[in-house]
């Protein structure tokens, strides 16, 4: 069963993959969250990369998030949802691995275009960007979310956070912080 720290944070999270603020998750959130993505890159639509970013972005709608999380069949994923898919989630490592611990990687390494394995700053405001947060709110989850203080988030910082934020029920872990103030 879910906390009421993890159910804050995962409403935290609907919200913001609520793109258009419909109330519901919909294949349009995130076409519009690829675009976002495709835009902070400087990927031009109709570029092979523009392409395969915007692919594999709604590859994740069209098949394993909305099987998992569109319990009433409708095409589309509610707070209650969302949360319900969650609760069953959490509670089964090999699908929290495929689908959240992988996709979430597969988003944050998007913005590591040097592929040295860490992301700025900055590279981590375009990503809260992508998902509607602000330059002032990334910087303050990047000052949590940095725990050795060296500038950068790395591959290791990046698994701790996304464990921490889903998994985690303590107030003070910085992972809570990944996608912003919750």
């Amino acid at each position: 069963m879910l906390t009421d720290l993890q159910k804050r944070k995962l409403t935290a999270q609907f919200r913001l993959n609520d793109l258009a603020q419909s109330g519901y998750m919909e294949r349009a959130d995130f076409e519009q969250f690829a675009a976002r993505i495709c835009e902070s890159l400087g990927f031009v639509p109709g570029s092979p990369e523009y392409n395969q970013v915007h692919a594999q972005t709604l590859a994740s709608w069209d098949t394993e998030q909305l099987k998992a999380f569109d319990a009433d069949g409708d095409g589309r994923v509610s707070l209650a949802e969302h949360l319900a898919a969650y609760d069953v989630t959490l509670q089964d490592a090999a699908l929290f691995q495929r689908l959240t611990v992988q996709y979430s990687q597969f988003v944050f390494g998007l913005w590591d275009q040097d592929r040295d394995g860490r992301l700025s700053t900055d590279e981590y405001a375009k990503v809260l960007w992508c998902y509607g947060g602000t330059r002032d709110q990334a910087a303050e989850a990047f000052r949590r979310l940095d725990r050795n203080r060296d500038g950068y988030l790395d591959d290791v910082e990046l698994a701790q956070a996304i464990k921490e934020f889903y998994l985690s029920d303590d107030p003070e872990a910085p992972g809570n912080w990944l996608l912003g103030s919750y």
